[in-house]
């Protein structure tokens, strides 16, 4: 039995997630050092970039790869294999260049014109922050909270800021584009799980943002924004991240059929080893059932987004059903975890086995607001009803 899978890729895609297999060795020696410092390890940013895995969203005018969402959730899921926080915070980078690309030629060119493997965080679009205008641009000041690589980032999203004067909000909103190191970062990133995706708190100091830079937006009657992602682009941007939570139960897959093949002991028992117990080959059967089920979710999902933005429209239909099988992706990975961790008995919960970790930061990336089941369940179930309103706002 085998933890490999057969996915069906296509020889293109394949060879993004072998050279994303080839990172994996690396991304598992140094994922506890990023854990422990709460901040993926340099050398492991360093060898994401170089081997192209931050430019796969860069449009490719500006020398990106501008992939599609199959090809980038199965490189993500590959890399969450190795390490989930190091296939998150990819994952936000390509979510965050989705943002970048509403910023004027003139701020793209400066962003990517010099190099396609640059890193772009972002905010989520909840602070405290406000912006001021001034000459020729817009003065920001207030805290960004968790911001997902911003230790590495090159250029950092600031979404939806209010504008004020004289103290006073002005009702304008803008989104603005600046270098996460033009702020100070402020290391309160203190969690059970995904420690080494970094995500500080950045805050600026009347930090002058040029117009070039500056994306402005008009609240729309369905309370929507102008100049913004629609919500079939924002569902898209999020299930990237789901990809490496399934890379996480994948790698936690690895890691329990390598203990089990070195003779894992069933102790207090009339078995030699574990996997000489008929159920407890069961479970493992089981448990990889569940984590390529997980991958025939995401995948699906993926397709459905794709088939959308190479047409151009996608109905609501379209995009609730594809929010759950993200959502039944995270499930069945979920299912499998608990099997692992069964497998993997106590000892799976010591702080040096790996497993302990891939288990935390699936935890905490699953219980991500933007993968609330309640929230998609809900949409899905109004849209077959006929109940033209849905539950969510941004996806």
């Amino acid at each position: 039995m085998s933890t490999e899978l057969d996915l069906g890729y296509g020889p293109d895609v394949q060879e993004i997630v072998d050279r994303a297999h080839g990172l994996v060795p690396l991304l598992r020696a140094r994922a506890a050092d990023g854990e422990a410092d709460r901040g993926i390890a340099r050398e492991c940013a360093d060898a994401l970039r170089e081997a192209g895995f931050f430019r796969m969203s860069v449009p490719k005018r500006f020398g990106g790869d501008e992939l599609d969402i199959r090809s980038q959730v199965a490189a993500i899921a590959a890399i969450g294999r190795g390490d989930a926080s190091a296939g998150w915070l990819v994952s936000i980078t390509g979510a965050a260049e989705t943002l970048s690309s509403l910023v004027s030629e003139e701020g793209a060119e400066e962003m990517f014109g010099a190099t396609p493997d640059v890193y772009v965080c972002a905010n989520g679009g909840h602070h405290g922050a406000t912006a001021t205008r001034g000459d020729g641009g817009y003065l920001v000041s207030g805290r960004f909270p968790t911001i997902s690589g911003c230790e590495i980032g090159d250029w950092m999203i600031l979404a939806v800021v209010p504008v004020v004067a004289d103290g006073e909000p002005t009702g304008e909103l803008i989104s603005m584009a600046a270098p996460p190191r033009s702020g100070r970062i402020d290391r309160t990133w203190h969690v059970a799980g995904m420690r080494a995706t970094g995500s500080h708190t950045v805050e600026y100091d009347s930090l002058f943002v040029p117009d070039r830079r500056v994306i402005e937006h008009e609240v729309t009657e369905a309370q929507g924004l102008t100049n913004f992602p629609s919500l079939e682009t924002f569902a898209a941007v999020a299930h990237r991240s789901i990809a490496s939570l399934v890379g996480a139960a994948h790698g936690a897959l690895d890691t329990v059929r390598a203990t089990l093949d070195k003779g894992k002991p069933l102790i207090d028992t009339t078995y030699a080893g574990a996997l000489d117990s008929p159920l407890v080959r069961q479970w493992l059967g089981e448990a990889t059932h569940l984590v390529d089920t997980a991958y025939r979710h995401m995948l699906t999902a993926a397709d459905i987004y794709d088939a959308a933005r190479a047409r151009g429209d996608m109905s609501r239909q379209e995009r609730t059903t594809a929010r759950m099988h993200g959502t039944s992706a995270l499930e069945a990975a979920r299912q499998a975890m608990a099997r692992i961790l069964d497998l993997g008995g106590t000892g799976g919960f010591a702080s040096a086995n790996p497993l302990q970790r891939y288990w935390r930061d699936f935890e905490v990336g699953s219980h991500h607001i933007h993968f609330s089941k309640f929230v998609a369940s809900e949409d899905y179930s109004r849209t077959l009803l006929g109940d033209p309103t849905p539950v969510s706002l941004i996806h």
